[in-house]
């Protein structure tokens, strides 16, 4: 190996190796720290959790209201607190790392708070939300992953934290000596490859014809054997390109391909209708509708208008609940057969 070789293979282990160094110690060795913590609280009990969950949410002014009588509702139940005098609606899931929160989880939270006229609400996991949920969090607030750690974190006890930070230290060394050994290989790789991908210098040779040489190769060239003269080759006719066939424009939809997220997204749209109180999915084919005022023909084509957005869902059933005290009956129909 040449001494710009072993330059060279220094210089490639050092870049690489103090690079890897720098983003596994001060980056991600902090979302080691996080991923340890949250993969913990993943295995409390969900009672342990809300309680966790209700302390931490102290220090940011909230109190909570009958916390074991809200407990005692399961695991389903959205737990109320005050904050500033105002109500506010608290709700926790528990779940592993490839845990999922649907954003029609989401949309049901904001729904109970707008339904119970809460201030606002809390949604807090150990898992993840679905790329949708921030969407339909309308008046909510979402905790997962570094969020909900600078939540907990100042209320677990100190042992625990310190398990944790030395768990994460110990992963993120032996990374980073995973990361040397790589820089190191790659180093020496580089250091007997480059000389080999420098290009060698050309030969002098002395190859050019003399002059009567080239003259006879150029006469050679106009004549074929027989003296007479060469003729040109023939021209193949240029063909016209056939210019492509457009493709059709395709039709508008504001399907997402996620039909728990459409399902969020219809009774979202709908509640916010004129005259409609709430909505909501009794099954995945039947949107209950509960209505301020009797169902008129433009409600029911307003209806109509946001299902037909979503292929997957316009043939659903509408059922539509009178307000209380009118003489109307339930009526269900739906939009493809109205």
């Amino acid at each position: 190996m040449s001494s710009f070789s072993l330059w060279a293979a220094a210089a490639v282990a050092l870049t690489v190796g103090l690079g890897s160094t720098a983003y596994l110690w001060s980056y991600r060795r902090h979302r080691t720290e996080v991923a340890t913590g949250i993969a913990g609280l993943a295995k409390m009990r969900w009672r342990e959790f809300a309680r966790l969950i209700v302390e931490a949410l102290r220090e940011r002014g909230f109190e909570a209201e009958s916390v074991e009588e809200s407990l005692a509702r399961g695991t389903q139940a959205e737990l109320r607190l005050v904050r500033a005098g105002k109500p506010w609606l608290l709700s926790c899931k528990l779940g592993d790392g490839d845990y999922k929160v649907p954003a029609a989880t989401v949309a049901e939270l904001a729904d109970a708070v707008r339904f119970h006229g809460a201030a606002g609400g809390l949604l807090v996991t150990t898992g993840r939300f679905d790329a949708n949920s921030e969407r339909v969090a309308d008046g909510l607030d979402l905790y997962s992953g570094e969020s909900l750690w600078e939540l907990v974190e100042p209320q677990l006890p100190a042992s625990t934290r310190h398990e944790i930070i030395a768990a994460a230290q110990k992963r993120s060394i032996q990374t980073i000596v995973g990361a040397w050994g790589a820089a190191i290989a790659l180093a020496l790789i580089a250091g007997f490859a480059v000389p080999a991908l420098l290009p060698a210098p050309a030969p002098a040779t002395d190859s050019a014809p003399r002059g009567d040489e080239a003259a006879a190769n150029d006469s050679s060239k106009d004549q074929t054997g027989d003296g007479t003269a060469a003729a040109p080759a023939a021209t193949p006719p240029a063909t016209a390109p056939v210019p492509a066939p457009h493709a059709a424009a395709p039709v508008p939809s504001a399907s997402s391909g996620d039909a728990d997220a459409d399902r969020a997204e219809v009774i979202r749209t709908v509640g916010a209708l004129s005259g409609t109180e709430r909505a909501a999915w009794s099954t995945a084919s039947n949107l209950l509708i509960y209505r301020h005022t009797d169902a008129q023909k433009p409600d029911v084509d307003a209806i109509c208008q946001v299902l037909e957005r979503y292929p997957e869902l316009r043939s659903s059933r509408v059922q539509l609940q009178p307000p209380p005290g009118s003489d109307s009956r339930v009526r269900f129909f739906q939009c493809k057969a109205y």
